[in-house]
């Protein structure tokens, strides 16, 4: 949770360093500590299968699985760090990950797992608090266009431009779309005694994310978010500082990922279980919310309103993300 929800704030650190270039290291980082836990902890253990082991006795289509799952992780990465290049951490990281969650959840009522009620009720609140976010961001952003006015008196004198709240909030809603679609391929490669194991996945998935990085990132370059195309030459004019934070921030997220499916998180299949384990890995957005509000304060100055909408929505997505974690402990 700490990991999942942590490891923006290298991206935030990194300054005017585009997202575009920053995901090349981020992509890098991932692959490393993958492959770093497969040969260590993947292999500790006498008593259990190797990852070597691990390939050798799945089926190629669960492996291939594995590897379409990691292709939407790297496409839905994008997508992320796009979006909190635009937007604050508190709008980004509910919004996907509430998103997500909502359709990761529709996976769960065909045929349903576990409480059908939790499930759909756990699943408006989280849709009712992303709206709250958007509708909260729109506000603050409209209160940031009338300070930035207020301001400039003289229309010749160029402004700083206020925040842009539908970009940052599409492209969360379509990262966590993409999150969502994984959740299918996840339970595919890691169900039954042949399904690949927590480290085997974590390192089947990061290779994939990194190969996709490839296909993906030479589109975001072509056609940015936000100002001009950047150009992929610049990615080696940058300092060692600067491809560090990516680096990190890959590390950070894959330690996180890996935690994940251990614990059987919310990237395993989400069937019956420890409810703190779904609560801990749904908790990532609360994290990343609270990091960009009180760390980073991204709302600073925000009007009473906007602060009450911001507290409702940290309180409906705690709630709902808390029933759909539930769901799957109580019986049909």
């Amino acid at each position: 949770m700490l990991c999942l929800g942590s490891w923006a704030n290298l991206q935030k650190r990194s300054g005017k360093w585009r997202y575009e270039l920053f995901y090349w290291d981020f992509s890098i980082g991932i692959a490393l500590v993958s492959i770093v836990a497969a040969v260590t902890l993947g292999a500790m253990n006498s008593t259990e299968l190797t990852v070597q082991d691990n390939l050798l006795i799945t089926s190629y289509h669960k492996i291939s699985y594995a590897l379409e799952g990691g292709v939407l992780i790297g496409l839905a990465n994008l997508f992320l760090v796009g979006a909190l290049s635009v937007a604050p951490m508190a709008v980004v990281f509910p919004i996907a990950t509430g998103v997500g969650l909502v359709v990761a959840s529709g996976w769960l009522l065909f045929p349903p797992q576990g409480s059908v009620l939790l499930l759909l009720g756990g699943s408006v609140l989280v849709l009712i608090a992303i709206v709250v976010n958007a509708f909260s961001y729109g506000a603050y952003a409209q209160e940031q266009r009338a300070v930035t006015k207020a301001l400039t008196p003289d229309p010749r004198t160029p402004s700083p431009k206020p925040p842009q709240p539908a970009k940052g909030v599409a492209l969360s809603v379509v990262s966590g779309i993409v999150l969502g679609l994984l959740q299918p391929l996840s339970d595919l490669a890691r169900s039954g005694e042949d399904g690949v194991g927590p480290y085997t996945a974590g390192l089947l998935f990061a290779i994939a994310a990194l190969i996709s990085t490839f296909v993906f990132a030479p589109f975001f370059i072509t056609f940015p978010v936000h100002g001009a195309p950047v150009q992929f030459r610049s990615y080696f004019k940058g300092g060692k500082s600067l491809h560090m934070y990516g680096l990190l921030a890959g590390i950070v997220w894959c330690v996180g990922l890996i935690a994940t499916f251990v614990t059987g998180g919310t990237l395993a299949t989400i069937q019956a279980g420890p409810v703190a384990t779904h609560a801990f890995a749904y908790g990532a957005a609360v994290v990343g919310a609270l990091w960009g509000l009180l760390g980073w304060r991204e709302f600073r100055g925000a009007s009473q309103k906007v602060r009450i909408l911001l507290t409702a929505m940290l309180i409906l997505w705690i709630v709902g993300a808390g029933l759909v974690a539930m769901a799957p402990g109580f019986g049909k």
